[in-house]
């Protein structure tokens, strides 16, 4: 089959909706590539479930600590009612609605992984091995994401330890849970198992939130100390699973746990994206100018985690509208508005990116 679009989007996340729904309103074509669930990594394994599971404890502990609320907050907490409540958040993993809203909003969806195979042209690969080549008359758009990165540690990958998406996943509470890292996935996903009655380590060498002010890492230590966290100053040397779980080796010492989450940072989603076809490295962050178009390009864009400017979800969002504007824009021969903030910019990656922690405090 070959079809033609005016805008070609390999992804179906939230970043790839935001380009796609914005080129659909300046007057174009659109249709997104999907190979998972449409929503991506935000609505399923990120941000929507992780956040339900923090959220219980929390407003548990917000009330214990007022007075005359606290004496009404009486025995444990029903994790299993906090996995049932984020199961709601995610629908049980089914992008029904979703795809309502792509369908309503007036774009292509076709399910499969897309790869590039030349200029303006994507060819995608159904899962009945069927294919489908599309040809776009203005941009191909790349929102892949990222992937967790898995530290080169002896035993680590053969140990199959926990992402961020079996973590916020899981069905039920490990009895004891290690995590590598101390960025803000560790910090969160801590506080949610810590609140479940998981014994949680914290193994970062560096400490808590390095990116971010002392004081915040000062007090979110405190805060996960007394949530009965363990954070360890140390770096694994190697890493095996057993019977009785996954044991970390760390120097001269050994930590045991029933399951181990990885949260070291992020690699694009590009290894098998065709980008050898165009001149482009496999497996490469895509450099891109402030219209999110990728350098050397007139009709390449990148957004979202995959260009490495702000891996997070608004701000990728926020890329997202800006380029599905200037691709309009650009299409319809209209004035590019490329100043610093102009609409046709995403000039707050440089330095005004908002972010939160989701922790206590």
């Amino acid at each position: 089959m070959e079809q033609t679009y005016d805008v070609i989007v390999i992804g179906g996340g939230a970043v790839a909706e935001n380009v796609a729904d914005r080129a659909v309103r300046g007057g174009l074509t659109a249709v997104l590539i999907e190979s998972e669930l449409v929503g991506g990594e935000c609505s399923y394994w990120a941000c929507m479930p992780s956040k339900a599971l923090i959220r219980s404890g929390i407003a548990m502990r917000a009330a214990q600590n007022v007075a005359g609320a606290q004496e009404a907050v009486i025995g444990k907490m029903d994790v299993a009612a906090v996995f049932a409540r984020r199961n709601g958040f995610t629908h049980d993993w089914n992008d029904s609605s979703q795809v309502t809203w792509v369908h309503d909003a007036g774009i292509g969806l076709i399910r499969g992984h897309g790869r590039i195979t030349g200029e303006k042209q994507v060819t995608v690969t159904a899962a009945d091995d069927t294919t489908t080549v599309l040809t776009a008359r203005h941009a191909v758009v790349v929102s892949t994401g990222s992937d967790p990165l898995l530290p080169d540690v002896p035993g680590l990958l053969a140990a199959a330890p926990w992402t961020p998406r079996e973590a916020t996943s899981a069905q039920q509470a490990p009895k004891s849970l290690a995590i590598i890292g101390g960025g803000v996935v560790a910090v969160e996903l801590a506080t949610a198992y810590a609140s479940f009655g998981t014994t949680v380590t914290i193994i970062a060498r560096s400490g808590l939130l390095g990116k971010q002010e002392d004081f915040a890492a000062e007090l979110v230590t405190a805060g996960l100390t007394k949530l009965g966290v363990t954070i360890r100053s140390a770096e694994p040397t190697a890493v095996s699973r057993t019977p009785n779980g996954v044991t970390i080796e760390l120097g001269d010492e050994s930590l045991t746990a029933t399951e181990l989450l990885v949260a070291t940072g992020r690699l694009p989603r590009t290894a098998d994206l065709g980008l050898e076809s165009i001149g482009l490295r496999p497996g490469d962050w895509l450099e891109v100018d402030d219209t999110l178009l990728v350098t050397g390009f007139d009709w390449l864009y990148a957004t979202g985690d995959v260009n490495h400017r702000a891996l997070l979800t608004h701000q990728g969002k926020y890329q997202a509208r800006a380029a599905g504007d200037v691709i309009a824009a650009r299409a319809a021969g209209t004035s590019v508005d490329d100043r610093p903030w102009g609409c046709h910019v995403a000039t707050a990656d440089h330095r005004a990116v908002p972010q939160v922690t989701f922790s206590d405090p």
